[in-house]
């Protein structure tokens, strides 16, 4: 049987896993985020040999935050890791590891991981968003990841928006769980995070329920929009909020009111959440690396 070095790189820590080509994770580790590329390839290092001698490595899978040129396995540009820049994975891992290497987005690996291995095996086009302190995501058409002419497909967290005081804003800043967080810090003048918003939205807090309302009306808006632009079978949900039980739930609400509202007989999406979490981006990297390589 076959194995694969998976690596999640983030802007905080390189997640490492062993995996089978049929996505189990045999095993798991995490290396603190380094400052140079160098010390990064010895934590790489560090993980092949603990299973070089014990299994049939096949490949590396890659999954990186950065606008990345899959084809020439190069990140271009990375912003929260700018030392990775220009980087040619390809010529490195063969070099120093023996095995061949693909790497692709984050965002899109995550897609690819619901595709091969979760909520969209039976899917063949595909709209995907991230949502976190921003709002990324992937278009999936055939079952490939479509990049756009400039890398910029399914960066969703782009579209144009105007808020309720009628300023233009991205999408990102308004549809984003941080986007609550900001909002309850500008009217309490106290710190919070997303937890203690639902907490105390649940306890009753009237301010805390208007501004999660608000949240799921301008996600909807987006999801109207990408529905009726790209029309996919379905739409699905990444990042932490996409996890609470009432999310789809919530969502459809209030796209059915802007249904209502627009009076109009538009499309009912086909609305999910993502099957992995801190997973999602290993499996989504060793779905890139089989796509490509078969």
């Amino acid at each position: 049987m076959k194995y694969y070095l998976c690596f999640d790189i983030g802007g905080s820590s390189m997640k490492s896993g062993l995996l089978s080509r049929e996505g189990k994770i045999i095993e798991k580790k995490s290396y603190p985020m380094t400052d140079t590329f160098e010390e990064l390839l010895v934590c790489m290092k560090d993980f092949h040999q603990m299973f070089k001698e014990d299994y049939e490595l096949d490949g590396v899978a890659i999954s990186s935050c950065g606008s990345i040129d899959v084809e020439n396995a190069v990140i271009d540009a990375v912003w929260a890791l700018p030392f990775l820049q220009g980087i040619p994975w390809r010529e490195v891992i063969q070099k120093e590891l023996g095995l061949h290497c693909e790497i692709e987005n984050d965002a899109n690996c995550a897609a690819l991981s619901e595709l091969y291995f979760g909520e969209a095996q039976d899917i063949k086009d595909m709209a995907f968003f991230v949502i976190g302190t921003g709002v990324g995501g992937a278009i999936i058409r055939n079952r490939q990841v479509c990049p756009g002419a400039h890398r910029y497909g399914g960066e969703f967290g782009m579209m144009l928006v105007e808020d309720e005081a009628g300023n233009i804003q991205n999408f990102s800043l308004i549809a984003s769980t941080s986007s609550m967080v900001r909002k309850m810090e500008e009217k309490t003048n106290e710190s919070w995070d997303g937890v203690r918003i639902f907490e105390e939205a649940n306890a009753g807090n009237a301010l805390c329920k208007q501004v999660i309302k608000q949240f799921y009306h301008n996600l909807a808006m987006g999801v109207f929009n990408v529905q009726h632009t790209l029309d996919p079978e379905m739409i699905l949900f990444g990042g932490a909020i996409s996890q609470r039980d009432d999310f789809v739930e919530r969502l459809m609400e209030e796209y059915n009111m802007i249904r209502e509202k627009i009076g109009m007989d538009i499309i009912t999406p086909n609305l999910k959440c993502c099957t992995y979490r801190q997973d999602a981006n290993l499996l989504g990297a060793l779905a890139n690396y089989i796509g490509r390589n078969e």
